[in-house]
């Protein structure tokens, strides 16, 4: 009778999983004409690594989208946020070499450094100009994504129109002290100055390590967590009921979750790099050849806006614009109101 019941749930929640999947495929599937919505893989750096391409008219510009993380994938969930962008630009999302889908295909793949992604990227961006008769194409950084985009964007300004960072990194080791000192400040306002002192240790046991050791750092990150405005994101529920969600998609998220050491594994060379101690010239550019959209979120603690705009006063391009969006955090990509901004400010920069 109780496995009948359960039997019974687990049907039901299935049955209900795949209706909500189904309409949100449904809703968001491209339909016009000249339109493209498609999932592929395509050889970049000998492998074959995985792409999604969504648009309205092929022969929009196009923005080539790239995740966080390390190893963050995004592809599955972009339908949530892009899709009024996609009606005035072609949108590629691609998972980085040793990041879900890519990872499955190519599992005994070097694993990825920073000199194997901007090589991947390039061979992407030429495909992409490639395949839709395009010059150029607009680089959009998430996270590490923008670590990886201004990278590439100061090595082939000539394939870039235009260069755009949401939750852009800069200095990691201050952007990380800024956000400490601010729970700290809360911790104490709010009385407990236990966790205060807490956080003061996590963040000398991050300091005094040889290199950055991700877990220790993820603890840092839980403590000041708790005291630190987390604005809003991008929901669960757009990632859990996504009609894009793949099994390897799944795979990797429960990997995170569960086995997080061979996350960091798979991803060290890429974690050394951003949070290497010594300054890298990846680390201090500031220069640019392209136009340069920065936005932040003001709850966004990974990478604080402040230090955003800080970053945003010393770059020096053809034209600059700063977006400030109030009570979002580190993924600040609402429906509509984010995209818009995107359009409007990417059309100002032209």
């Amino acid at each position: 009778m109780i496995l009948t019941i359960v039997l019974g749930g687990i049907a039901a929640i299935s049955i209900i999983f795949g209706m909500i999947r189904f309409i949100k495929a449904q809703k968001y599937k491209i339909r016009t004409a000249a339109g493209i919505q498609k999932t592929d893989y395509v050889v970049l750096g000998g492998i074959e690594q995985y792409i999604q391409i969504r648009g309205e008219d092929r022969s929009n510009p196009i923005i080539i989208m790239l995740h966080g993380g390390p190893g963050n994938a995004m592809a599955f969930y972009s339908y949530y946020w892009q899709a009024e962008l996609e009606k005035a630009y072609t949108i590629i999302n691609w998972d980085q070499r040793g990041c879900a889908n890519t990872y499955y295909r190519n599992k005994e793949a070097d694993k990825p450094t920073l000199e194997l992604l901007l090589s991947d990227l390039d061979e992407l961006v030429d495909y992409a100009c490639r395949e839709f008769g395009k010059d150029k194409v607009v680089i959009m950084g998430h996270s590490w994504g923008t670590f990886l985009g201004v990278a590439y964007v100061s090595k082939h300004p000539e394939k870039v129109a235009a260069y755009v960072g949401v939750g852009q990194f800069h200095d990691v080791w201050k952007s990380e002290q800024h956000a400490v000192d601010e729970a700290i400040r809360l911790a104490n306002l709010a009385g407990k100055n236990q966790d205060a002192e807490k956080i003061k240790k996590q963040l000398q046991i991050v300091h005094t390590s040889q290199e950055a050791d991700l877990q220790e750092f993820m603890k840092l990150r839980q403590l000041t967590g708790k005291y630190l405005p987390s604005g809003e994101n991008t929901p669960f529920a757009a990632e859990l009921f996504s009609p894009y969600l793949s099994f390897n998609d799944f795979k990797w998220f429960l990997t995170l979750l569960f086995n997080f050491k061979k996350f960091i594994h798979i991803q060290e060379e890429l974690y050394k790099t951003l949070f290497s101690k010594e300054e890298l010239p990846e680390h201090n550019i500031t220069t640019f050849e392209v136009p340069v959209l920065i936005i932040a979120g003001d709850c966004d603690w990974i990478t604080p806006y402040e230090m955003a705009q800080d970053y945003f006063k010393q770059i020096s391009a053809p034209k600059k614009k700063f977006i400030l969006i109030e009570k979002a955090g580190h993924i600040p990509f609402k429906p509509g109101h984010f995209t818009q901004l995107v359009m409007n400010s990417l059309d100002e920069l032209k």
